[in-house]
């Protein structure tokens, strides 16, 4: 566990000391909170719970998706693209264990999901995307998922879908302690610890992950007639996350974040490869300040994030080519309620972002700024609430298109609602699309486009029984489309792909108590047509095709079983045809994949609970790809344990 503690050899003696003085500071923190618990403290405040600036009810009409804590204690050691593969509609593509996961909202692109962290896009400037296999569960203690785009609210890529990463205070509530450790197949050790504290006026906490697994697992090649077992897929993963929140006064609150993380993956081979000793490392910076001052009607939001993002990539094993990139934000926001069920959003963003890597002539820097507003109306019988919010942006010299969302909902009979949104969205060009050389083109426009969604939402309870689902069909169509195409000497982006993306997307979960016992059924079907409607040549055979790994149909069914401290769960996903050429002739099979979980929670004193769960995965032992090309591991298992103290 100390090796969470210790930085790589690789890391500046700098670096090393911030994060060793930040950990040790954060520790002080807990413990001086902890001891002054002890003397009456006569202040008396009132709680209020914080969260990201626009998250809540300013997007009225879209569909949305909480992650709640069992799926969260299911996912305790496992990263975000394996929680959101087993418990959302979000297809990810994967690569495979401990490779790269990206996301495909609705049919777009990875570059078309925003991944917010407290309200900041984390996002690589450079190609516009995240990897979620590098970002642990516990990076965030709320996890939400906004379906369809939301530009006006958040700027630059939110196009498909939007996924939010918060770390909430826990005012008032006392010293809590976590620490879990999990062993798996092919050498997979996982281990973290967490510690945080709560009282009236400070909420503080400190979290160390660590993860390694050799991701040696075999798997069958040639029409499934031999097997070879994976190699170079070696992972290496460590970091730490702190979060400081202060009520200065009754109306005033400042917070701090630092998360720092740091990885070292090998990169396998294809399947069409002999052997690959590629390596690649990858570090991240990220903090982020905040002072919030609340009135009776009014509430001014100050925050700021620095992030520094750091790849090596050694396809050798030894030289390295390096890409770093740096981002500056600075973010001001008024909100005002003029009435009872009134809210209004005025704000101003300024984002400064620079990158440096071999495939630049120089340093590309990009200054953003932004103007937004939103208002919201909820009416005094809640049977009805509509909202609007536009943006207008402005890139280097250049405005970027101007975006803007109206949204309603209604409350048709009771606990069932009708919902709408309509939205206008847009995303400017990465670096790699504007500087790459050779091929970047810095004078290549922003992507833009309109969205609509309609769709019914259920939440009822009929007798014992526990009935919530929604039924959502969207449409959306994107202009000025950046992809890359062969040139006569090199590679090149270019505007000319118009995608019209729709489908349906439709979830319900049923929750049957029995007893002493509760039984639940959830499922989660998607359909989703996303097509090139424009030639990129006159050959083109791409027209009216559906684009290349954008499954047409996909779904999941889950069913659980809790009784007293014993729970079970298995969920099974269902993945269809994904097309591997534009013209669609090449495609993979579909597979369905199954997971079952196992857990027993034994409570150790008034505040105390030791729990260990057994994990089986690709139960049915399936022989799939994600991605072509790229094998994944067939049944294989995992063993926790993790004990808690406090409440959470």
């Amino acid at each position: 566990m100390w090796n969470a503690l210790v930085m790589n050899d690789r890391v500046c003696g700098a670096t090393a000391y911030m994060q060793r003085f930040i950990v040790a500071s954060a520790f002080v923190l807990l413990w001086c909170s902890l001891h002054a618990q002890t003397v009456v403290d006569t202040l008396r405040l009132q709680e209020v719970v914080v969260v990201a600036p626009r998250l809540v009810g300013m997007n009225v009409g879209a569909r949305s998706t909480v992650v709640d804590s069992t799926a969260f204690a299911r996912h305790a050691t496992a990263d975000l693209g394996t929680l959101l593969s087993n418990e959302s509609s979000v297809f990810i593509k994967s690569y495979g264990l401990g490779s790269l996961a990206t996301t495909a909202f609705r049919g777009g692109s990875a570059n078309h999901t925003a991944v917010l962290w407290n309200g900041f896009n984390i996002g690589s400037p450079m190609n516009g995307q995240l990897d979620l296999s590098l970002v642990p569960v516990r990076a965030a203690n709320d996890v939400r998922i906004e379906h369809g785009g939301a530009t006006a609210l958040w700027g630059s890529g939110a196009v498909g879908g939007t996924i939010h990463l918060n770390n909430l205070p826990r005012f008032g509530r006392g010293p809590y302690m976590e620490v879990g450790a999990s062993v798996g197949s092919f050498g997979d050790l996982r281990q973290q610890v967490s510690a945080s504290v709560g009282h009236a006026r400070w909420s503080a906490s400190v979290a160390l992950f660590h993860t390694t697994a050799r991701n040696d697992f075999r798997y069958a090649v040639a029409d499934n007639t031999a097997e070879r077992k994976q190699a170079n897929a070696q992972l290496e993963q460590r970091g730490t996350l702190v979060q400081v929140h202060h009520r200065l006064t009754a109306a005033q609150r400042v917070s701090i974040g630092y998360w720092y993380q740091y990885s070292d993956r090998g990169i396998p081979p294809t399947l069409t490869q002999v052997r690959s000793t590629a390596e690649q490392q990858d570090e991240s910076h990220r903090l982020t300040a905040a002072w919030q001052l609340a009135a009776r009607r009014s509430v001014v939001h100050v925050r700021g994030a620095w992030f520094h993002e750091e790849l090596r990539w050694l396809p050798f094993g030894d030289t390295a080519e390096e890409s770093r990139s740096r981002a500056a934000i600075a973010e001001g926001e008024w909100r005002y309620r003029p009435g009872l069920g009134h809210l209004l959003i005025l704000g101003m963003n300024a984002t400064h972002a620079a990158a440096r890597a071999e495939g630049y002539s120089d340093t590309p820097q990009q200054f953003r700024t932004a103007l937004f507003g939103a208002y919201t109306y909820n009416a005094r019988n809640e049977r009805w609430s509509a909202s609007a919010s536009a943006r207008q942006e402005r890139m280097d010299d250049r405005l970027v298109p101007f975006t803007a969302s109206i949204g309603a909902q209604v409350l048709v009979v009771p606990g069932v609602q009708l919902k709408t949104n309509v939205s206008k969205l847009y995303r400017v060009p990465t670096f790699n699309d504007l500087y790459w050389v050779p091929g970047g083109v810095r004078d290549l426009l922003p992507e833009s486009g309109h969205s609509a969604e309609v769709g019914l939402a259920l939440d009822r309870k009929i007798g014992r029984v526990s009935v919530n689902g929604e039924l959502t069909t969207y449409t959306r169509t994107m202009d000025q489309w950046i992809i890359w195409l062969p040139g006569p000497a090199y590679w090149s982006p270019q505007n000319v792909m118009q995608v019209w993306s729709r489908g349906v997307e439709a979830g319900a979960e049923v929750v049957l108590p029995l007893g002493r016992s509760k039984l639940s059924f959830a499922l989660n079907t998607d359909h989703v047509v996303s097509t090139n409607q424009r030639a990129k040549s006159s050959d083109d055979a791409s027209v009216d095709k559906q684009l290349i790994y954008t499954p047409m149909y996909s779904g999941r069914a889950r069913i659980g079983l809790q009784r007293g401290r014993f729970s079970a769960t298995s969920i099974a996903a269902y993945t269809g045809y994904r097309y591997t050429s534009t013209d669609n002739r090449s495609f993979l099979e579909p597979f369905t994949v199954a997971n079952a979980w196992l857990a027993y929670t034994l409570r150790t004193g008034k505040r105390g609970s030791l729990s260990v769960d057994v994990q089986c995965n690709n139960v049915f032992d399936a022989r799939y790809q994600v991605i072509a090309d790229r094998p994944m591991p067939l049944r294989h298992y995992r063993v926790g344990v993790r004990y808690q103290f406090g409440e959470r």
